[in-house]
C-alpha cells in the first residue's frame, strides 16, 4: 500500500454549462437555504456545506447527476460528510448510464481509519455515517450519477451529504520518507508583545489544524507527471483534497484525511528518473 492522493477531477474538467450540477427523485434543501438546481454545495470545496434531501420514509430513488464539459477518467467517488448509514441508504454509480461495478468501498469517520462496506450488484452497503470511499476500474465519461437507494421499506431519516469528488486515484509507486513530520498548527490564535517584553495572546478561532511534510526520493518522471497533475486539479493551494495517510500511520484500510497544499511544489533532479520533493499539506475542517 502506498499513500494515495484523490483530487476531484470535477474542478479541473468543469461543468457542463447547459447540464450543471443536478438532483433527482427527492427535494432537497442546501446549506444556504437554496431549494432548486444546479446544487453547487455538492462540489463547493466546503464538506461541512451539507445538502439535505426529504428522504424519511420515502422510496424514491435520488440521483445526483454531473455532467461534465469533457470526458472524465474515474477510479473513485467519494462521498463526504454523510448519514447514509443512519438513513438506510445504499449507493450506486453509473456513468453515461451504465451501472459501474464497485470493486472495494469503506466508510468511516475522517482522520481514522476507515472499514469496509458490503458490495453488492454494483452497489455499496454503507456500514458507517461520515466519508465513504468507492473505488472502481477506470472509466470514462461525461456523465456522472451518483445513486442512493432505499435499504429497506422506505429511508430511515432525511439524508444529508457535504461534498462529493470524483476522480482518478495517485498512488506513487513509493512511500514518503519513514519519518514524515508531523505537527498541529492553530492559525486563529496569535500573540502581541509590549515595548517592554510583556506578551498578550488572542484568538479569533481555536480550530486545531494537523499538518505533515512528506518527503519522497527517487520519484519516477512517471510519478513526478501524476504528482504535477493533482496540482493542477487543485490549481495549486487553492482547492483541498483528500488523501490516504493509512500506510504511513500502520491503518490496514484507507485512513482520509481532507487537506490543502501549503505550498508549491519543487523537484530536484538526483539522477535519470530519479526526483527529490517534499509535500507539505494541511487538514482542512
Amino acid at each position: 500500500m502506498s499513500v494515495t492522493f484523490f483530487a476531484n477531477s470535477i474542478q479541473k474538467i468543469g461543468f457542463d454549462a447547459a447540464a450543471e450540477p443536478t438532483i433527482t427523485g427527492e427535494a432537497f434543501v442546501c446549506s444556504g437555504g437554496e431549494t432548486t438546481d444546479p446544487a453547487y454545495d455538492l462540489l463547493d470545496n466546503r464538506r461541512t456545506n451539507v445538502v439535505t434531501y426529504d428522504s424519511n420514509a420515502e422510496t424514491t430513488t435520488i440521483a445526483n447527476r454531473i455532467d461534465c464539459t469533457s470526458s472524465m477518467a474515474c477510479t473513485y467517488i467519494i462521498v463526504d460528510n454523510h448519514n447514509l448509514k443512519t438513513a438506510g441508504a445504499i449507493i450506486d454509480i453509473s456513468q453515461g448510464g451504465s451501472d459501474i461495478t464497485i470493486t472495494s468501498s469503506y466508510s468511516g469517520i475522517l482522520g481514522n481509519e476507515t472499514a469496509a462496506d458490503s458490495i453488492g450488484s454494483g452497489d455499496s452497503t454503507i456500514v458507517a455515517d461520515g466519508i465513504t470511499l468507492l473505488k472502481f476500474s477506470l472509466v470514462a465519461d461525461t456523465r456522472w450519477d451518483i445513486t442512493f437507494d432505499d435499504v429497506a421499506a422506505g429511508y430511515d431519516a432525511d439524508i444529508t451529504v457535504g461534498e462529493i469528488s470524483a476522480g482518478a486515484e495517485f498512488a506513487p509507486a513509493r512511500n514518503p520518507e519513514l519519518q514524515p513530520k508531523f505537527g498541529y498548527e492553530m492559525p486563529g490564535s496569535s500573540f502581541r508583545e509590549s515595548e517592554g517584553g510583556q506578551r498578550y495572546g488572542f484568538s479569533t478561532h481555536t480550530n486545531k489544524k494537523r499538518r505533515w511534510s512528506l518527503m519522497w526520493k527517487f520519484m519516477s518522471d512517471a510519478d513526478k507527471s501524476n504528482l504535477e497533475d493533482i496540482f493542477l486539479f487543485t490549481r495549486g493551494v487553492k482547492y483541498p483534497f483528500y488523501i490516504d495517510l493509512g500506510p504511513i500511520l500502520g491503518a490496514t484500510n484507507p485512513q482520509l484525511f481532507y487537506v490543502r497544499f501549503m505550498r508549491g511544489l519543487n523537484f530536484i533532479g538526483l539522477t535519470a528518473d530519479a526526483w527529490q520533493v517534499t509535500v507539505d499539506i494541511e487538514e482542512e475542517i
